[in-house]
């Protein structure tokens, strides 16, 4: 189980399967990926990580089969770790992150490969190699008697390890596998990418490496090299030194840093203040919450502008976001409640047709009739139906042991809805493979396909309940009518439709990203599985951290003035709901996961006259499916990387890999 990093702390914490932050400090401008010896962890660069900090955050590599992932299989083959390391900083180097790589020993070479592989927009502003001969003279520098006892001599660590044997029987293991991983390495011509600076340093008691070898570091970079000679040994950085601090903060420091500061009275310049919100990179990043909130401290309200539909109003306070959802008549749903929805300015079909797009009195008109099919009253009857559909979602997962999260709650939500929809049992699996695709597909072209047939469907599951009403959802809004008129087809099916994903997807996304967080905070998963918190009373809290559905769209009915923004008519104005839900300045440690936090009045389902239909049976299934698991799993241990999806409408997981454990 894993710990999420989100606010400083004197605790390490991990980010997720591959870094450790020693010391934490999100504040920090730079970021320095530190990859370790022959044989060595992450937990190595706790010394400098404490010595950096706060100006630069140290992220140690945790490489497989040791450490915290001693039960993983130990690398085998150079270029496949090459290939893992890559696709574990992606997600935490996107750009306007100013970053580099600090590599001892094996970890310089290392960082040499990966610096070379990573693409552009994620490279390193600069690279240190410690202790380690350049990559083209590597295979000729490694000298055949050099096995792993003399390594260790060589660095000192075997009077550490000469204490406990079986430490000792360890770290020879994992140390010979990685001298097994050198000596296969072939170094293939070529120069690290031209904005990468190279510092290479070496100790001047190292008893394999000299300050003359650093020299042929030239070859592999089109930039002049830089080289040091330190006070110590082969390693630099080690669990009682933080190894060569000055220099390490010397070259990551940012030129902006250094340049003169701006005059008195003149404002400074705040960072990312041209970030791409609609970038998902952005939000599944561990430093968010610290972006966020330098944003947020510097205009709440501010002008930028979106891919795809130009300059938008994005808002990041609570106090802000609950203004503008509670405003209707300031802040309307008639141009869309979603970026992406007209970016050509135009009316969205289904404005003024759709709940989702519509203001009051309208609003009401179509809302009223489906209101007590989700009320409270009728939520704790269907529990008893929802409780065995999580059930068996559930017994299905420990069935398969390993498997992908999202895929075995999913059926929670779909069956669900299919029950409310009164969707016949034989087209239950049309209607769910339909929803998958619609939800789930690769690309837009396949997710829009799949969409309109299931438009198709609900259009004939409509007529047909029309013509033979019951007393289901579907009748009564087939049936509904408004000044004497029945409501047209069409808007029914928009609203069956915008019921279905937003059922759905809500749910989904909320329980599976809530299980991520869950297991990066073995406490609070200790604390919901030993029953100290219910499930019922964790789940508005898992809502406020998730914040699935990360913005809601509006637009300006007519100029207004929104804190110290003057919002001119037809303006579109974004609430972004998970930045309101983690501002400091409505809940206490906002950053921290608390399941038993008090006085939760969080946006995750809405706010004024668009709060959430569903609001109770979506609480009702979050808490259904983690009381099934809590009742039917011992543990729940994250076996790959989580993947996010690309999507700003419903923020949340494609894959979370996890194992399931029965009691």
């Amino acid at each position: 189980m894993t710990t999420t990093v989100l606010s400083p702390s004197d605790r390490p914490q991990v980010v997720d399967d591959w870094f450790l932050l020693p010391a934490p400090a999100p504040a920090a401008r730079t970021r320095l990926f530190c990859l370790p010896h022959a044989g060595g962890d992450a937990t190595a660069f706790a010394p400098l990580a404490r010595e950096l900090a706060p100006e630069i955050e140290v992220w140690g590599l945790r490489l497989p089969g040791r450490g915290a992932r001693l039960r993983e299989p130990l690398p085998t083959d150079f270029d496949e770790l090459v290939r893992q390391v890559v696709a574990a900083l992606l997600p935490h180097t996107h750009p306007g992150i100013t970053f580099g790589l600090y590599g001892q020993s094996f970890g310089a070479l290392l960082g040499y490969e990966v610096a070379r592989a990573l693409p552009p927009g994620h490279r390193p502003r600069f690279f240190v190699p410690a202790s380690a001969h350049a990559p083209q003279r590597w295979a000729a520098e490694l000298p055949e008697q050099v096995d792993a006892a003399a390594l260790l001599s060589a660095t000192d660590a075997d009077r550490i390890i000469e204490q406990n044997a079986e430490l000792k029987a360890l770290t020879l293991a994992v140390t010979g596998a990685d001298l097994a991983l050198c000596r296969g390495y072939r170094h293939r011509p070529g120069q690290l990418p031209p904005e990468v600076r190279l510092h290479a340093v070496v100790g001047a008691d190292d008893p394999l490496v000299a300050g003359p070898d650093l020299a042929a570091w030239g070859a592999v970079t089109e930039r002049p090299v830089a080289t040091t000679v330190v006070a110590g040994g082969h390693l630099l950085a080690v669990p009682t030194e933080p190894g060569p601090v000055e220099l390490l903060r010397s070259v990551a420091t940012p030129a902006e840093a250094a340049a003169p500061q701006p005059a008195a009275g003149r404002p400074e310049r705040v960072p990312d203040l041209e970030l791409d919100l609609t970038d998902t990179t952005f939000w599944a990043g561990p430093d968010v919450a610290a972006r966020i909130d330098a944003l947020r401290a510097a205009a709440p309200v501010r002008r930028m502008r979106v891919a795809g539909d130009g300059p938008v109003w994005s808002v990041l306070s609570y106090q802000h976001a609950a203004q503008v959802l509670g405003d209707a008549e300031n802040f309307s749903s008639l141009g869309g409640s979603l970026l992406g929805t007209s970016p050509d300015g135009s009316v969205p079909a289904g404005s003024g047709r759709m709940m989702a797009f519509c203001d009051p009195p309208v609003h009401r008109t179509i809302r009223t009739p489906l209101t007590p099919f989700f009320n409270a009253r009728n939520t704790a009857g269907y529990a008893p139906r929802l409780a065995e559909i999580a059930e068996q979602a559930v017994r299905a997962g420990l069935a398969q042991g390993e498997v992908n999260f999202v895929d075995t709650i999913a059926p929670v939500p779909l069956a669900v809805m299919c029950d409310l929809l009164d969707i016949p049992v034989a087209d239950r699996d049309k209607v769910v493979e339909l929803s998958d695709r619609a939800f789930l597909s690769a690309t837009p072209q396949d997710r829009r396909s799949a969409h309109q047939e299931l438009i198709r469907h609900l259009f004939m599951h409509t007529i047909a309940h029309r013509a033979r009403p019951g007393d289901d959802l579907v009748s009564v809004l087939a049936t509904h009518r408004t000044d004497g008129s029945l409501l047209p087809i069409e808007d029914v099916v928009l609203n069956l439709d915008n019921i279905l994903v937003g059922g759905v997807q809500t749910v989904r996304h909320t329980a599976a990203m809530g299980m991520l967080a869950l297991l990066r905070d073995p406490r609070q998963l200790q604390a919901l599985w030993e029953g100290e918190i219910e499930p019922a009373d964790a789940v508005d809290e898992l809502l406020r951290w998730t914040s699935s559905g990360l913005h809601v769209l509006r637009t300006a009915a007519r100029d207004v003035r929104l804190g110290k923004a003057e919002i001119k008519a037809g303006e579109k104005v974004v609430v972004w709901t998970w930045a309101a839900n983690h501002d400091p300045a409505q809940f206490d440690r906002p950053e921290e996961l608390l399941l038993d936090r008090a006085s939760n009045r969080h946006l995750g389902l809405g706010w004024g006259p668009h709060f959430c239909l569903g609001a109770a049976l979506a609480r009702a299934e979050l808490a259904a499916i983690f009381t099934a698991l809590r009742d039917q799993v011992r543990s729940v241990e994250l076996i790959g990387r989580p993947r996010h999806n690309k999507s700003i409408i419903n923020f949340g997981l494609d894959e979370l890999p996890v194992r399931l454990v029965g009691r």
